[in-house]
C-alpha cells in the first residue's frame, strides 16, 4: 500500500484544520507545508466503526477543502484504519507548488576572444594554425546579442483552492555599455560603432582597439580587426595585420602583409622583397629594408630605406637617413639625407606623381600586351587542331581533339572580351589634376653618383656626386634638372621655377 512518509526536520507552515473524537476513532487534519499538504492522523478504537472515505470526505467539504482531495489515498487511508493500522500523517488532499518564472537570460551572437578556437580544415585537410582569431569584428548597426525576458511562471494554489503567485524570474542585467544599445523592444543588442563586443560583468560595450601586450606568433595568429590594432612586441614572418583605423607596432616586423585603412606606425620591417604595407594614412618608421609601401598619405622614415618600392600620394620624408636601391615615388616631394651609395642596387626617385594613376596606367599596357600574346598563341594552337583530319577508325581522339577545341576556343572569347574592355579604358585614361602635385626632391647632404632622377618630364642619371643642401626641380626652360638652394617642401616646385626666370630675366641686360 502506498503511504505519504512524514516529512524530516521541521514542518514548515503545520496547522490544525480539526480534531475529531468519538467512541469508534480520534480523527486529526492538519495543514502543512503551508498550506500545500493536508495530513489525516487517526487512532481507531472500534475497526468495525471505523470512519468510512464518504465521511472523511464529507469533513474535509466542511473545511473548504474540495478539489485538492486525493480519492485514491482517502480510499487508503480508511483501508488502513478499517485494519487497526492507525496510519499517521498520511497525505490526503495536495495542492500545487507554484513555479517559479524562469530568469531572464542573454545570448550573445558574436565572439569576444574569450571562446575556444576551433581550427577548421581546408579542402585539402590542412590546418592553417594562423588563423586562430576568435573575437568577431562588428559593424554599426549589427545586430549582436539577444535579451529574452524573464517568464512569468505558473499560479500555485493551496488545499482550499486559493491560488497565490510564484516568484518571478529575474531579469537577465545585461547593461548596455560604450558604443552599444538596446532596441526599441528591448530584445537586441546593436552595434553602434565598428570594433570588436567586450563583455565585462554584465556590461556589453564596443571596443574600438585591440591590444596584443607581446609578439604576434602562432599564439595569436593573423589580425583582421574593425578598429586601431596596438601591438607591443614584434610580428614574426608570415603574420598578416588588417585594421580599419589604424595599426601600431612597437616592435620589429617580418615578412607580413600590414593592411590599414588608417595610419601606420612600425618600429622596423625587413619585408625579404614580399613584404607590403599598404595604408591610407600617415606612415611612421624608423627603418625600411626590402618592403613594398603603397600609402594615401605621407611617408616619415627616421633612419633608413634599403632596397624598397616605396609609392606615396603625400611627400617622403627621411631628413636623418639614407636611401638606397629601390624605387621612391611621391605626389608632394622627397626629402633625404642621402641619395644612392656608391655600390649597390639602383636607386629612382620620382616625385610630382600620383601613384595610383601611373600604376593603373601600366597595368593596362603590360595586360593588353600579354593578352594579345595569349590569344595569338590560342589562334595558332586553334589552327594546328583543325588540321587533323577526323578518323572513324579513332573515335577517342576526335572526341579529345573536338572537347580540347571548344575549350581553348571559350578562352579565346574570353579574353578577346577583356581585351576590348581594356582597349577603351586605356583609350579613354586620362589623369587628373593632382594640385598638391609637387615634382621637387630635397637632399641635405650627398646626392651619390648613378642615382636616377625622374621630375615631369625630365629622366635623368646623376654622373657626378652632388653635395646638399640642395633643392631638385625640372628645368622647364632649358631641359634637364636645376640644382638650387634649399627649401623646404612646402616651397613648391612650379614657384621655384617662376622665381628663377624671373631672376634670370632680370639678370639679362
Amino acid at each position: 500500500m502506498a503511504k505519504s512518509k512524514p516529512q524530516q526536520g521541521v514542518d514548515i507552515g503545520a496547522k490544525l484544520i480539526g480534531e475529531f473524537i468519538n467512541d469508534a476513532y480520534t480523527l486529526r487534519i492538519e495543514a502543512h507545508n503551508n498550506q500545500l499538504e493536508c495530513r489525516a492522523n487517526i487512532t481507531v478504537h472500534n475497526t468495525a466503526n471505523s470512519i468510512p472515505p464518504a465521511e472523511l470526505i464529507s469533513i474535509l467539504r466542511n473545511h473548504d477543502i474540495t478539489t485538492t482531495v486525493d480519492l485514491e489515498q482517502i480510499a487508503i487511508f480508511c483501508s488502513e484504519a478499517a485494519l487497526g493500522e492507525n496510519p499517521q500523517q498520511f497525505v490526503i488532499a495536495k495542492g500545487k507548488e507554484a513555479i517559479p518564472g524562469k530568469d531572464g537570460w542573454f545570448e550573445l551572437i558574436v565572439a569576444t576572444g574569450k571562446e575556444e578556437t576551433d581550427l577548421v580544415e581546408d579542402e585539402s585537410g590542412k590546418v592553417d594554425f594562423k588563423s586562430i582569431q576568435n573575437f568577431s569584428n562588428v559593424d554599426p548597426g549589427q545586430h549582436i546579442g539577444t535579451i529574452n525576458f524573464p517568464t512569468e511562471g505558473e499560479l500555485g494554489q493551496t488545499i482550499t483552492g486559493e491560488t497565490f503567485p510564484p516568484a518571478e524570474g529575474k531579469p537577465c542585467g545585461i547593461i548596455a555599455g560604450n558604443g552599444v544599445h538596446f532596441s526599441d523592444d528591448g530584445t537586441q543588442v546593436i552595434a553602434d560603432k565598428a570594433g570588436r563586443a567586450v563583455m565585462d560583468n554584465k556590461i556589453l560595450s564596443i571596443a574600438e582597439e585591440f591590444v596584443v601586450n607581446g609578439d604576434v606568433d602562432l599564439s595569436i595568429g593573423h589580425i583582421s580587426f574593425n578598429g586601431f590594432v596596438d601591438i607591443k612586441g614584434d610580428v614574426l614572418d608570415d603574420f598578416n595585420i588588417t585594421a580599419t583605423k589604424g595599426i601600431n607596432i612597437t616592435g620589429a616586423v617580418g615578412v607580413c602583409q600590414i593592411n590599414s585603412d588608417g595610419p601606420v606606425t612600425i618600429g622596423t620591417m625587413a619585408g625579404m622583397g614580399t613584404g607590403k604595407i599598404t595604408c591610407k594614412g600617415t606612415l611612421q618608421t624608423r627603418y625600411l629594408n626590402q618592403v613594398t609601401v603603397e600609402c594615401w598619405g605621407d611617408v616619415n622614415i627616421s633612419h633608413e630605406l634599403r632596397n624598397s618600392i616605396i609609392k606615396a600620394t603625400g611627400s617622403i620624408n627621411i631628413p636623418k637617413g639614407l636611401v638606397t636601391g629601390g624605387e621612391i615615388v611621391a605626389l608632394e616631394g622627397v626629402e633625404a639625407k642621402i641619395l644612392g651609395a656608391r655600390a649597390g642596387a639602383k636607386t629612382t626617385i620620382t616625385s610630382g606623381v600620383y601613384f595610383p594613376e601611373t600604376d593603373r596606367l601600366q597595368y593596362l599596357r603590360n595586360r593588353l600586351k600579354s593578352l594579345v600574346d595569349q590569344i595569338s598563341k590560342i589562334g595558332q594552337t586553334l589552327t594546328t587542331l583543325n588540321r587533323i583530319p577526323g578518323s572513324p577508325q579513332r573515335k577517342a581522339l576526335r572526341e579529345a581533339t573536338e572537347l580540347r577545341i571548344g575549350i581553348l576556343t571559350q578562352r579565346q572569347v574570353n579574353l578577346d572580351n577583356e581585351r576590348e574592355e581594356l582597349a577603351e579604358e586605356l583609350i579613354n585614361f586620362a589623369t587628373d589634376e593632382h594640385p598638391t602635385a609637387n615634382p621637387k626632391i630635397n637632399v641635405l647632404s650627398t646626392v651619390k653618383e648613378g642615382v636616377s632622377i625622374n621630375l615631369g618630364e625630365t629622366r635623368e642619371e646623376i654622373t657626378t656626386e652632388i653635395s646638399g643642401p640642395v633643392s631638385i626641380i625640372e628645368n622647364l626652360q632649358q631641359g634637364g634638372l636645376r640644382y638650387l638652394s634649399y627649401s623646404p617642401l612646402k616651397v613648391i616646385a612650379d614657384s621655384l621655377e617662376e622665381e628663377t626666370l624671373l631672376e634670370n630675366h632680370a639678370a639679362t641686360p
